[in-house]
């Protein structure tokens, strides 16, 4: 990679001497230097044919040399590589992007996306490569506004994407093909605002970066993946911001990461290193007079080109000489699992949804409960399968947990308790133990300036809740019935160092474990002494910070903690009686087929290990979910099959 820098540098002097093959004695005896520069040739064998184009792309297959051109008059052609067309798709197309080697049903095809001018249709077509045919596969919704720009992401989980530009700024991102059942889909997963003036877009698969262009600020960088944050980056601006002059019109992204940018103004190209930004360069294209498009394929350490001169309306190639170079993988690989089910959205978007807790019905495990915090309203009380089945509007509430047979004079209830972020205070919420209808009972008030994350201890017949808050302050509360009221003695308070949230406590061992969100896992005491905390485990380039919900999955006998990596959309297990071993982290993907997307930005979790009837015979573990995604929703709670965390744990500890 480098010489091929040191080349296009040098080739800036040699075009102002205007003569493509001449070198300097000192650059002959550099042997990094290529002494050999291709000029740009016509790509098409019958050079006074009626083009109108926009864009040539350069192709291989099975080591053979192809284009799919672009056309306002031809349609889409596929041109073999001495410059023969060898089919034709008819229509007024002036974008592209290809994916080969997909699997549809029994065959397989190399897929263009395109859009149609003249029907204002986005076309799928399909490159039979036996035949070196090219038919027409789906059609996709279109937009409201006018297309701007289309580009194929081949996503992690094996489906195929396209993202859509139109004239408005909208991005829309659709699922195009289930790589799972290989079948042809048209579902919606993700819609943003873009730019205002998008030319071009491309996908950098490996890497998941949507890269849109901006025609008269520059290249924006994007997520391409629907469950990541949505940031962008300007990776290369026009003057006096950048090295860009006029109009940017095309982008595409090499196979190794690097990106091809067009400036017609300059009469050249921009290289730009996919991991290193720095070693930006410019490439002039000899003979060419306004390159609108310029699409790049690495073969055999070399780059070829295919051009579109927008001034001789003429497709050109041109060959460089390109030192071999591969893409890093940037992230580490994680196990998945899959969401059987999904709450219903909250009610509006935003950070709404905090908080699960999982009631369990001892007389009938199948009719047990999912409560879940709304922290614009209140508490939600949801069935197996996520429907809402009660909303108590009691305020802001943002963590809640669960205890069973509390009693309060004559009767005898579970009890719920949340932070409640409106008051400053802990609200209380009773569950009938035979139908876990739920019901408001009162507050338990705090000196506590912004209460935040809370967790339930029960040590015999005593009910404790702690209770923190974001200055790092943890207090832990004493519940005691009294006649027909619940009081609440402060028994404890210490701190944590930085911002603290999720929190679990381990019954059974008498142990509370917290998260300090950038730091990691903490364990004390549960019981109310001044015991030093532990830090058991700390955050790393797998478990990534945000430390935000966790829950104890109990296996054999054995303890496993199941806390939520926010910063990477993961969930860390580790043995708590190995000393908090990490076993491994996992993701939770889309099930396309159930039309339920992924989980990102996790707050809090729960989960168990007890039979909830017999479908859910190993427990069950809820997440809520910050992006949802598949379409676009307000925030909700995904639910997962106890087995399939049980399963993960046990591949773990057999290794």
């Amino acid at each position: 990679m480098k010489s091929l820098y040191l080349w296009i540098a040098a080739s800036v002097v040699l075009c102002a001497c205007q003569t493509e093959t001449a070198v300097t004695s000192r650059q002959a005896a550099d042997s990094h230097h290529p002494t050999e520069i291709k000029q740009t040739r016509p790509l098409l064998a019958d050079e006074k044919q009626v083009v109108a184009g926009k864009s040539a792309l350069p192709i291989l297959h099975n080591k053979q040399q192809y284009w799919l051109l672009t056309s306002e008059v031809n349609g889409i052609s596929l041109v073999d590589e001495h410059g023969q067309i060898l089919s034709t798709f008819a229509g007024n197309m002036e974008m592209l992007d290809w994916r080969d080697n997909i699997q549809i049903g029994n065959d397989t095809f190399g897929l263009i996306t395109t859009n149609d001018n003249n029907n204002q249709e986005i076309l799928v077509l399909g490159l039979d490569w036996q035949s070196k045919q090219l038919s027409l596969l789906t059609t996709l919704a279109h937009p409201e506004g006018q297309v701007e720009a289309l580009c194929w992401y081949q996503m992690p989980q094996g489906h195929l994407s396209v993202f859509i530009a139109d004239a408005q700024g909208t991005v829309e991102q659709r699922i195009v093909v289930d790589g799972t059942s290989e079948t042809l889909v048209d579902m919606p997963v993700h819609e943003f605002i873009g730019t205002l003036q998008t030319k071009s877009c491309g996908v950098d698969d490996q890497a998941g970066i949507l890269y849109l262009v901006e025609e008269n600020i520059g290249l924006w960088q994007y997520p391409a993946d629907p469950e990541a944050e949505l940031v962008r980056d300007l990776v290369a601006a026009v003057k006096p911001f950048g090295q860009l002059q006029g109009e940017i019109t095309h982008v595409d992204v090499l196979e190794n990461g690097d990106v091809l940018l067009s400036t017609p103004d300059q009469q050249g190209v921009w290289l730009i290193h996919g991991q290193n930004r720095e070693n930006t360069r410019f490439i002039p294209l000899t003979g060419i007079q306004k390159p609108e498009t310029t699409n790049g394929v690495l073969h055999s350490s070399k780059l070829l080109l295919g051009i579109f001169d927008d001034e001789h309306t003429a497709y050109s190639q041109l060959e460089l000489k390109f030192p071999s170079s591969k893409q890093t993988a940037s992230q580490p690989s994680f196990a998945t699992v899959k969401a059987y089910a999904q709450t219903q959205p909250m009610e509006v978007f935003g950070d709404a949804a905090d908080d699960p807790a999982i009631w369990v019905n001892t007389s009938e495990p199948a009719q047990s409960r999912v409560l879940g915090t709304n922290k614009k309203q209140g508490m939600m009380l949801y069935d197996l399968q996520g429907k809402l089945l009660q909303q108590l509007n009691v305020g802001r509430v943002n963590n809640v947990d669960i205890r069973y047979g509390f009693t309060l004079g004559e009767r005898t209830f579970d009890l719920a308790a949340a932070s409640n972020r409106s008051t400053n205070s802990i609200s209380l919420f009773s569950l009938q133990p035979d139908s876990g209808d739920l019901a408001y009972l009162s507050d338990i008030q705090t000196d506590l300036r912004d209460v935040y994350g809370l967790c339930m201890y029960q040590q015999d017949d005593q009910f404790h809740v702690f209770v923190n808050d974001t200055d790092g302050r943890f207090q832990q509360y004493l519940l005691i019935p009294e006649n027909d009221k619940i009081n609440a003695k402060l028994i404890r308070e210490f701190r944590v160092p930085s911002q603290p949230e999720g929190c679990v406590a381990d019954d059974k061992h008498h142990q509370l474990y917290y998260g300090e969100e950038s730091t990691g896992v903490w364990q004390v005491s549960a019981r109310p002494t001044k015991a030093a905390a532990r830090l058991i485990a700390t955050t790393s380039d797998t478990f990534v910070a945000d430390v935000e919900g966790m829950g104890i999955y109990n296996l054999d006998d054995k303890r496993y903690l199941v806390a939520s990596s926010q910063g990477n959309n993961s969930f860390g297990v580790f043995d708590l009686d190995e000393n908090a071993r990490y076993l491994g982290s996992f993701r939770i993907n889309m099930d396309l087929a159930a039309g339920i997307d992924g989980v990102s930005e996790t707050d809090g979790l729960e989960l168990t290990s007890q039979p909830l009837g017999s479908r859910l015979p190993n427990g069950l573990l809820v997440v809520q979910d910050g992006r949802n995604r598949l379409p676009n929703a307000p925030q909700n709670f995904k639910l997962v099959d106890g087995k399939l965390i049980k399963q993960l744990i046990q591949q773990w500890l057999n290794k």
